[in-house]
């Protein structure tokens, strides 16, 4: 049965374009039975869930659009990234054993990624991901013998307007992850950034019709404009190097950057995901909007984060004691005075699906992989769950309301390892039985004691907050 939910940040084009360079590159196949189509149904085998349980690698698709019709998604944030050159120009080369770690990392096949290893024009690749989703806007597919489309829409009134009864459509909003797009961070082929082509480029982006709605300014490299935090983990970690410009700040360039995507009177405002700058670009992006933005209150977004459980990143003090040891310390992610900030501003916090973020290793342990199925979807929902509990009570405890931010940002198809058991879009209405059952435990315990009254509501209305109403509302007054 479907579930209505909304995806605040996920890759339906990544793995279907990198295929398209098999054949035609950019070419969005209406074919559905095609790799090249954002419509091909690759559902993970039982050797692919065994391979991704014992070496993090998901090489199936989890968010293609008969994926996301098949698990009743209503709207979806889909993030244009352009792959970054340093993940497949690596400490291993660029010829056949990098090829093939980078190949088993995304999915994405070789000739993909040998395009990324030459070019030298981001700004390029982008308008490339941006044709391919519009090459299918509006298409007609059958799913299960029901009509299906996506629409990518520039407005919440346009989502209104193109409900059809007889044909279910997915509306897509364009976000972007990474401002290297904008043709920066590209030093490895002795370029650096020209500030008058970026800024033009930003234009161009602000006058899209469909639109841009909020941008991630920087990914996982230096991009010669804001700071980055440490994202990278394990084996990947020790291949790829992310020390150029890590937990830096904002440059002048980036500066620049920012006032011209927050300006509304060139083109719409493109809003700021806060996710992968380093905490003092975020820190500097907060002091920004108290000092020329003090009479407006613009949205904070986290479009898929996890939070780190401490009060915040001068004081490292765990404040939930329900929750305590639970959570990733990494400063990728966020502290409870930013939940505080997000809140007052009306914003959202999209929660990641990917087991590296939302675990500390001992919380990671005690799920375990041989437990029963039923077990095993408890206790990996159970680690969503914490994060949207632990935000809450820090909500509640700052007089805030609860319930209000929390909503789901998978980050399906961007390389993550997702929770056992809820492997693509299509588990989602199996997610939200087991969240329910989450939170019903939570309400009926001690635990919710010390909720103030007007963040005392039911199991089920928590639920749909955060698979649909929060982020369904946050589009209502801003979109």
């Amino acid at each position: 049965m479907e579930t209505p939910f909304i995806d605040l940040h996920t890759h339906p084009a990544m793995k279907p374009l990198g295929k398209s360079f098999n054949s035609t590159p950019g070419k969005n196949s209406s074919n559905k039975n095609r790799s090249n189509s954002i419509w091909h149904y690759d559902a993970p085998t039982t050797l692919d869930k065994i391979a991704n349980i014992t070496t993090t690698l998901t090489k199936f698709r989890q968010a293609d659009f008969t994926s996301l019709a098949k698990g009743g998604a209503d709207v979806v944030f889909v993030s244009l990234c352009g792959l970054e050159k340093s993940f497949v120009m690596t400490k291993l080369g660029t010829g056949l054993p990098g090829d093939v770690i980078g190949n088993l990392v995304t999915g994405l096949g070789k000739k993909r990624i040998d395009h990324v290893q030459k070019m030298d024009d981001y700004f390029t690749d982008l308008q490339m991901e941006y044709d391919f989703y519009k090459q299918l806007d509006g298409h007609k597919v059958r799913v299960d013998g029901k009509l299906y489309r996506y629409k990518i829409v520039s407005s919440f009134n346009e989502i209104e307007e193109n409900r059809d009864p007889e044909v279910k459509t997915i509306f897509v909003i364009l976000t972007i992850e990474g401002t290297h797009v904008f043709n920066t961070g590209l030093k490895m082929m002795g370029k650096t950034a020209d500030p008058k082509e970026v800024l033009a480029n930003i234009d161009k982006v602000k006058n899209w019709d469909p639109r841009l709605f909020f941008a991630g300014l920087t990914h996982h490299f230096d991009n010669e404009m804001v700071g980055h935090a440490q994202s990278l983990k394990g084996v990947v970690r020790k291949m790829i190097d992310q020390s150029d410009n890590l937990n830096e700040g904002f440059s002048d360039l980036g500066r620049k950057m920012l006032e011209k995507m927050l300006d509304n009177k060139n083109g719409k405002r493109v809003l700021v995901d806060l996710k992968h700058m380093s905490v003092k670009a975020r820190n500097e992006y907060y002091n920004y909007l108290e000092k020329n933005f003090g009479g407006e209150t613009i949205p904070l977004i986290v479009s898929h984060g996890a939070v780190n459980g401490f009060r915040s990143y001068k004081e490292l003090v765990e404040d939930d004691l329900f929750n305590y040891g639970k959570f990733q310390a990494d400063d990728i992610n966020i502290y409870d005075d930013e939940l505080v900030r997000i809140a007052k501003s009306g914003g959202l916090f999209g929660i990641q699906f990917d087991e590296r973020r939302v675990g500390s290793e001992m919380e990671l342990k005690k799920t375990g992989t041989n437990l029963n199925r039923r077990r095993m979807l408890f206790k990996q929902s159970k680690m969503i769950w914490n994060q949207i509990q632990h935000v809450a009570e820090v909500l509640n405890r700052h007089d805030q309301y609860a319930w209000g931010i929390q909503c789901i940002g998978t980050d399906n198809d961007g390389m993550v390892n997702p929770l056992n058991g809820f492997w693509t879009a299509e588990e989602m209405p199996l997610f939200d039985s087991y969240l329910e059952k989450h939170a019903y435990n939570f309400i009926a315990s001690n635990q919710s004691d010390n909720l103030k009254q007007y963040n005392k509501i039911t199991a089920a209305d928590i639920v749909q907050r955060f698979m649909h109403s929060n982020a369904y509302d946050f589009l209502k007054k801003n979109f």
